[in-house]
């Protein structure tokens, strides 16, 4: 099977609670959006729903794609088990064998964190990415004190610290499975010779941050926005790369050249819906 025509999107937010009007209007949106450019294959990159929506959120995404070929990456919100009981989640693999793993394969929806979507000639490579603390601002400063490693890890106005168990704890250990997994995935496919196409949630690089520096304690996010681990990966295999993009900050980076690899985030955000079309043919990126 081979595919011309690629929508990426990311951050559809399903499931935000108070949000969740804006949900709907996203999946509107977005099987609109399916309808009228009409692509050969779709791929969303992270921020789905939640794991106690997993199966009904992955059903409806697969509707509005119809029956082409779909791939997703999760993202950090669908990692939210908060005080879900029954099984250690501290490991981000437990939650996806728990809750993703399962609905993703009953609706024939490549999930990028476990493998390769292999579509002919082209093999998108991807999955969540998760954050080590990497990507923060470079002696960043508030109130004239300077921030730390600690002050990082309190997750202040970060609700992942609070939702995903043991985030703080098992920061390093996740970001790291998070990094060899994709760049395993990578090895696969350059062994396969595929023309690799890279979905990611958070950002592998600084500059996909899009970030505004504010002066406020709302800088402490870049900290959580990506996964240099994840980077130093991708730069290492950089000549295989042919297009990569992620979302995560809802801050939309128009396509730049990193390490050679045309990049870009999409920026979608709670009821705000974004994507682009990569051809294949022209390797044109077209922002819809």
């Amino acid at each position: 099977m081979n595919v011309s025509k690629i929508l990426f999107t990311a951050d559809l937010h399903l499931n935000i609670d108070a949000r969740s009007i804006d949900g709907r209007r996203v999946l509107d949106l977005f099987a609109e959006a399916v309808i009228r450019d009409n692509p050969d294959a779709v791929v969303v990159a992270g921020d789905l729903s939640t794991p106690s929506k997993a199966s009904e959120h992955i059903a409806l995404i697969r509707k509005a794609v119809g029956d082409r070929p779909l791939a997703v990456a999760l993202g950090n919100h669908d990692f939210w088990t908060g005080n879900i009981s029954g099984k250690d989640f501290h490991l981000l693999e437990n939650t996806i064998s728990a809750f993703w793993e399962s609905p993703c394969r009953e609706n024939e929806i490549t999930l990028l964190d476990l493998e390769n979507a292999d579509w002919g000639e082209t093999a998108i490579v991807g999955g969540y990415g998760h954050f080590d603390l990497g990507l923060a601002w470079p002696s960043l400063h508030l109130h004239g004190k300077p921030v730390t490693r600690e002050d990082y890890l309190a997750g202040k106005g970060w609700n992942d610290f609070r939702f995903i168990p043991g985030c703080a704890e098992f920061l390093e250990v996740n970001a790291r499975a998070q990094a060899d997994g994709i760049a395993g995935r990578l090895d696969q496919a350059i062994d396969a010779r595929k023309r690799i196409l890279m979905a990611l949630h958070t950002c592998p690089w600084p500059q996909l941050n899009g970030h505004p520096q504010s002066g406020s304690y709302r800088d402490l996010f870049t900290g959580y926005s990506g996964n240099s681990l994840v980077g130093k990966e991708i730069e290492k295999r950089s000549a295989n790369v042919e297009f990569l993009m992620c979302g995560h900050t809802h801050y939309r980076v128009k396509e730049q050249r990193f390490h050679g690899i045309p990049s870009l985030n999409v920026g979608a955000d709670y009821g705000i819906f974004r994507a682009v079309i990569y051809d294949l043919e022209t390797r044109e990126i077209r922002w819809i």
